[in-house]
């Protein structure tokens, strides 16, 4: 049995959501996607790519769409400035924006205090806060290179969720192989995104630390990030209806 998941808004949908990546330097293949997939898909991730080509015409159109929106822009910098990075988005209305977790925890409880008091003082809906971990497109050979400090990505990335926790956020990116870990010594509660989700006809592509829809599903996770499966395919609704199939 799927286990359910509360969204916005009070409706229960199934756990783990598809949040399908918007990889795309334009506006009208943005709309192609979203037009085509229909209500097959709620969630949308928006990434540098687009933001930075059309990211407020993007928004709007999701919006207007009536689309919950993940804005993926990985602000990693001094706490001061990631503040004002997401203090600004909030004009957006976006359900989910995420920083960078070796910002350190100083970056992530500043913006988590700033952003909590802002939006209650002025009756803003706030945004899920997620952590960026370790990209899925590393692995052991990264921390070795780097003398991060950890024998292997798995002990990193808790340790980076443990902080984010201790932070204030809501939750972490990170492969769908370390969330049951997160769960275990992090929390049930503590949300999970993860990338690096291929079905098991598709590529790995760039990816490195994968695993499919089904693995994911009973690995825990909330929310699953897919782009090239859906986006890639001729028919994105289809693609993305199969994705819900096999996690089931």
């Amino acid at each position: 049995m799927r286990i359910l998941l509360k969204s916005f808004g009070g409706k229960f949908t199934m756990k783990p959501e598809i949040v399908v990546a918007l990889d795309f330097d334009n506006l009208d293949a943005a709309k192609k996607i979203v037009e085509s997939a229909d209500d097959a898909v709620s969630w949308y991730k928006v990434g540098l790519e687009l933001f930075v080509a059309d990211g407020q015409k993007v928004i709007e159109y999701l919006k207007l769409k009536e689309k919950k929106i993940f804005l993926d822009l990985k602000f990693h910098d001094i706490p001061n400035t990631v503040v004002g990075a997401v203090m600004s988005s909030l004009k957006y209305e976006t359900d989910m924006v995420n920083v960078h977790t070796q910002g350190g925890p100083e970056m992530m409880r500043t913006t988590v205090d700033k952003i909590n008091e802002y939006c209650l003082k002025n009756s803003v809906k706030k945004p899920l806060m997620i952590g960026v971990t370790l990209l899925t497109s590393l692995d052991e050979s990264y921390l070795e290179l780097n003398q991060i400090g950890f024998k292997t990505s798995r002990e990193y990335v808790i340790h980076l969720a443990k902080t984010a926790r201790e932070s204030g956020m809501d939750g972490v990116v990170s492969s769908a192989q370390e969330t049951p870990f997160i769960k275990d010594v992090v929390g049930k509660d503590f949300i999970t995104v993860t990338p690096g989700i291929r079905p098991k006809t598709a590529s790995v592509d760039d990816q490195k630390r994968v695993v499919t829809p089904k693995d994911a599903k009973d690995m825990g996770t909330d929310f699953i990030v897919i782009g090239r499966p859906v986006t890639k395919s001729a028919d994105p609704k289809k693609a993305a209806m199969e994705i819900q199939e096999e996690m089931c």
